[in-house]
């Protein structure tokens, strides 16, 4: 079990994010660990990404497979809601060389979740480690994004609305039922009990932890379904990170089916997987590389047919996909805590600790 203390001002920072690199990672992580989890055409895109793209050190590393321990700074913490993806690989690049040491000694000599463990480090992860930690964090950094723009970019319109959608859920609960309660519902095997946030782990884990925390980062993923740990560590630790935890999205994101209207193409399939929160034309030309004339054009058909609403704030005119604004406006009570059913890629949950 993992205890999390938090005090008042822990509690107070307690916050959430969004992480394209982690989502990569979780992908890695449920391929290396258990790819049977994975449903057919996620495990073909993953696997085709890393041998297409030789992505040898990556799928020993993040896998966490051969290693039973996929090290942390592959998941550097995010700085802000929603982190691009150049700055994370930029984060992984530079991840401090005793934090690489600190991390893979586990691997080398036994992993960190079993000490007795004398399963030898893999050739490639040695040898990668003789050119020095630097060389080996930018290799690192140049594989997982090279993984992420063949196997994640494709999705990442769709995955990324589904978070951000789950974000506005859980803030709506915080709302209305409270922050102690949202916690609770979060995942099967996380608990908000008498000042401290608890993270159950299987019955056969050996691994305790207590941690006296100032914050907690919390991140939906759509390829896990149960609560994972992730960094912070005690005191003396180098470069010690603010405890992370990945939770399971929810299922419901509002993104109506591309048969269920017919002026659903992939075009406004697009524009309404970037709405999950309100966005001015701008905004969302920005991101999807669009002009702001053919964003505004589009965005009047589905505004016409029911499919976004639209709301002048100040000097701008923000846009919202109706399934957004329905979550946000009338929210529904927490379901009753119950063990959630697989969420996303996933079919059912994978065995293993770390993350």
């Amino acid at each position: 079990m993992i205890r999390i203390r938090l005090g008042v001002r822990g509690l107070g920072d307690v916050r959430f994010a969004v992480s394209p690199v982690g989502s990569a990672k979780d992908l890695l992580r449920l391929l290396g660990f258990s790819p049977g989890t994975l449903t057919p055409p996620w495990r073909a895109r993953a696997t085709d990404a890393l041998t297409r793209h030789r992505l040898g050190l990556l799928a020993v590393v993040a896998g966490g497979g051969p290693l039973g321990y996929a090290p942390d700074f592959l998941r550097p913490e995010p700085p802000a809601f929603l982190t691009d993806i150049e700055t994370a690989l930029h984060q992984i690049a530079t991840t401090p060389r005793e934090r690489i040491r600190y991390e893979l000694a586990g691997a080398v000599n036994g992993h960190s979740w079993d000490p007795a463990s004398g399963r030898p480090a893999p050739r490639q992860l040695l040898q990668a480690l003789d050119q020095g930690e630097d060389h080996f964090a930018r290799r690192l950094a140049d594989e997982m994004g090279r993984f992420w723009h063949a196997a994640l970019k494709p999705s990442w319109p769709a995955i990324r609305a589904r978070l951000e959608a789950d974000v506005t859920t859980r803030a709506t609960q915080i709302a209305q039922y409270g922050l102690a309660e949202t916690l609770n519902r979060l995942a099967p095997n996380l608990e908000w009990r008498d000042g401290e946030l608890l993270v159950h782990l299987r019955p056969d884990s050996i691994h305790r932890l207590t941690l006296d925390a100032e914050a907690v980062i919390l991140t939906p993923s759509v390829f896990v379904d149960t609560a994972l740990f992730c960094a912070g560590e005690p005191p003396g630790t180098p470069a010690p990170r603010t405890p992370l935890i990945v939770y399971p999205a929810t299922q419901t994101d509002g993104l109506p089916p591309a048969q269920d209207h017919p002026l659903i193409g992939a075009m406004r399939r697009r524009l309404l997987a970037e709405l999950s929160q309100p966005l001015s034309t701008t905004e969302i030309a920005q991101r999807l590389y669009l002009s702001p004339a053919t964003v505004s054009y589009h965005l009047q058909i589905l505004h016409r047919a029911g499919l976004v609403t639209r709301a002048r704030r100040s000097r701008h005119v923000l846009y919202q996909r109706l399934g957004g604004a329905v979550v946000a406006d009338q929210p529904k009570p927490p379901p009753p805590r119950q063990r959630s059913q697989p969420a996303g890629p996933v079919r059912h949950g994978a065995p293993g600790p770390g993350c």
